[in-house]
């Protein structure tokens, strides 16, 4: 069965998301609809990253049309070519590739590997029957994004098939379900989140960061709304360019303010403090007799953020 929006006889397709398990079942539904059982035995060419190394087309261009430029003898087979996380379909942010030098002065411009990929993919390879699937696995948290403007996805785009497998970013999940004061919700996340980011500083940063700049904004917000504010709000976090309420999208602003009505002031100042110490203790200096769970710490503080009413 054709999924919606996709074309009957596509050559080329693309299967991306952050979604990583509805990703990699898209993969092996697409492999199954083209490919009998006995034709993936000797029709199916699978294309990934070598160990801890990217795969780019400066080193696997020619791998990749020689694939996909096979033939067979047999009759209306076909070869189905799966590319894993092409290096130059990722961004490490949203927006437009940067621009390469330019060729010295006097010498010609060399074709770019991309392009000639593109060209292939474009005007070779519906003539040979056979298809291409490109998956691009998306981490939101590592800032792996698939590149929209890359010339191969515009061409999917148009001449292909795209299927996305996208889900809401952890990190802006947690953060709606402490706004909305969801603590069973927000404590899940929460573990989920550490569970995903186990061994990764950079993204124990970003929960840090996402509990604490939470308690900045509110108390922001309680200071203006008790007409308290003195310029600069209370606190400094280790976050150097931390956003201030003024500096905030004005719906999100909204929702602080909404969600501020629920804390007395005194608490969200004692949590900013509690927050302080659990940054001590998910950096230690390593002189420390002792160091207090930090995932027990920053629960507590999950709980206070979402369980908490203001007092009359």
């Amino acid at each position: 069965m054709t999924p919606p929006g996709q074309k009957d006889s596509s050559s080329l397709y693309l299967v991306h998301g952050n979604n990583l398990v509805d990703v990699n079942e898209a993969r092996l539904q697409l492999v199954e609809q083209l490919l009998s059982r006995e034709e993936r035995e000797t029709g199916l060419a699978e294309i990934a990253p070598p160990a801890n190394q990217p795969l780019t087309l400066d080193r696997f261009l020619s791998e990749i049309l020689d694939e996909l430029g096979t033939t067979s003898f047999i009759p209306g087979s076909k070869r189905v070519v799966v590319i894993y996380n092409l290096q130059e379909l990722m961004s490490a942010r949203r927006g437009k590739a940067r621009p390469k030098a330019g060729a010295k002065k006097g010498k010609p411009a060399k074709k770019d590997r991309m392009a000639v990929l593109v060209e292939w993919l474009e005007n070779e390879l519906p003539t040979t029957g056979n298809i291409a699937i490109f998956v691009c696995e998306e981490d939101d948290l590592k800032g792996k994004m698939l590149r929209e403007d890359a010339p191969l996805v515009q061409l999917a785009h148009r001449k292909g098939t795209v299927i996305t497998k996208r889900e809401k970013a952890i990190q802006f999940e947690f953060d709606d379900h402490l706004l909305n004061g969801n603590a069973p919700a927000a404590l899940k996340v929460f573990r989920d989140w550490v569970k995903r980011s186990a061994g990764d500083s950079g993204s124990r940063l970003r929960i840090y960061s996402t509990i604490s700049q939470m308690l900045e904004l509110l108390f922001q917000a309680r200071c203006v709304q008790e007409g308290k504010r003195e310029g600069k709000p209370m606190g400094q976090l280790m976050v150097a360019d931390f956003p201030s309420l003024e500096k905030i999208p004005a719906w999100k602003a909204k929702k602080i303010h909404q969600a501020a009505q629920r804390f007395p002031l005194p608490a969200l100042k004692e949590m900013i403090e509690d927050a302080h110490r659990l940054q001590r203790v998910m950096y230690p200096s390593g002189e420390e007799d002792y160091v207090p769970d930090w995932e027990g710490m920053a629960e507590t503080l999950v709980i206070r953020l979402t369980a908490m009413r203001s007092g009359p």
